[in-house]
């Protein structure tokens, strides 16, 4: 397939440089990991899954390049394995407090509500702290209290104001997960406003009322013409259902193409780094074309072509994805280096688990 992705030139910028990211990722590389992994999973029971996981993230991090150097994934599939054995360790203690006990579990589970902004930055310090570039490994470090009112305050907010807040709370979460950031000792910063966050959600609301006008008058003019549906017989009406029924998955296919794709764009945009900024230059066009062919491809292989289809979107995706540098690259991650190597390594935390998926 031709490479719509827009091509991306070095040339210098107000004195830096414009560096693309790059996949070199293959299909065919990425399916013997991936069918390795399925088999390996459900042979054990779930038990291999934690190293199907590493496997496959030291294979997308590898495979990803800027500027002739790949990044890299450093985790330990023990970590990972004792972090979900914890974790099903405690949904099996509250499922046997429930059958026990209603109105424990009734307490355990708003602490757990308590313990989710928790669980966030913990599973946020550990894919930090395990992903490196050019032997500099990233940090996240974040506050409790606002990593509460983020993921608990403002999804309540959302709900008793009906999704008006849910904006926000976007802004929010992504401006949490950047500014908590480091790479090295260089912190990221984030310049997005939650007024932009609010225009993307009123034009894919305007997006949703107009599919919703568009449809709903394709089912009326079927209804308002009786003559038309005798006419057209069981075979026709079917013809007819199929026509809404598609217009339909295009329309929800196109506002979720276009809320990934400038969401993505806003925030990847927004983010620097001691000067160095990102730059995103996604498509929405084109990423609801890889959502429906991604569709297609998985469906009418029985599966078997999700490894392309997740190799495909990742390089489409990184391919837009460039570092306007403000200088050159290598004196930035050298002197990063230098610092990180004066102040010493930080300690690992004791519960440095990995406890998502």
């Amino acid at each position: 397939m031709i490479n719509e992705s827009p091509q991306v030139d070095t040339k210098d910028i107000a004195g830096g440089q414009r560096i693309p990211f790059e996949f070199s990722g293959k299909a065919g590389e990425y399916f013997k990991i991936w069918i390795v992994n399925i088999l390996l999973t459900i042979l054990t029971l779930g038990i291999y899954s934690a190293w199907a996981k590493v496997r496959r993230k030291r294979y997308f991090y590898g495979n990803t390049h800027l500027k002739d150097s790949t990044f890299e994934y450093h985790a330990q599939p023990l970590q990972i394995l004792k972090g979900r054995l914890i974790a099903f360790g405690a949904l099996v203690v509250y499922a046997a407090v429930e059958a026990m006990l209603p109105l424990a579990a009734a307490v355990l589970a708003i602490l757990f509500v308590f313990a989710v902004p928790w669980l966030v930055i913990k599973a946020h310090a550990f894919n930090a702290r395990n992903s490196s570039y050019r032997n500099l490994r990233l940090n996240f470090k974040g506050d409790y209290a606002r990593a509460l009112a983020v993921y608990i305050g403002l999804p309540i907010l959302s709900v008793i104001t009906l999704g008006l807040a849910y904006p926000a709370y976007m802004y929010h979460r992504a401006k949490f997960v950047v500014v908590n950031s480091a790479y090295g000792t260089a912190s990221f910063s984030f310049s997005a406003t939650a007024g932009a966050f609010y225009l993307i959600a009123l034009k894919a609301i305007l997006m949703v009322i107009a599919a919703g006008v568009v449809l709903t008058g394709l089912i009326q003019v079927f209804g308002i013409l009786p003559p038309m549906a005798s006419q057209l017989g069981m075979g026709g009406f079917a013809i007819w259902q199929f026509i809404v029924i598609l217009g339909g998955i295009l329309a929800f296919s196109a506002i979720r193409a276009y809320l990934d794709t400038t969401v993505t764009n806003l925030v990847w945009s927004n983010v620097s780094a001691s000067g160095n900024q990102f730059q995103s230059t996604l498509r929405s066009r084109y990423m609801l074309w890889l959502y429906l062919s991604n569709a297609v491809a998985i469906v009418l292989s029985l599966g078997l072509l999700i490894p392309w289809v997740q190799i495909r979107t990742m390089r489409y995706r990184l391919e837009n994805l460039k570092l306007l540098a403000k200088d050159d690259l290598d004196g930035f991650v050298a002197r990063e280096q230098e610092k990180v190597d004066s102040g010493g390594e930080e300690a690992s935390e004791f519960f440095d688990l990995d406890i998502g998926i």
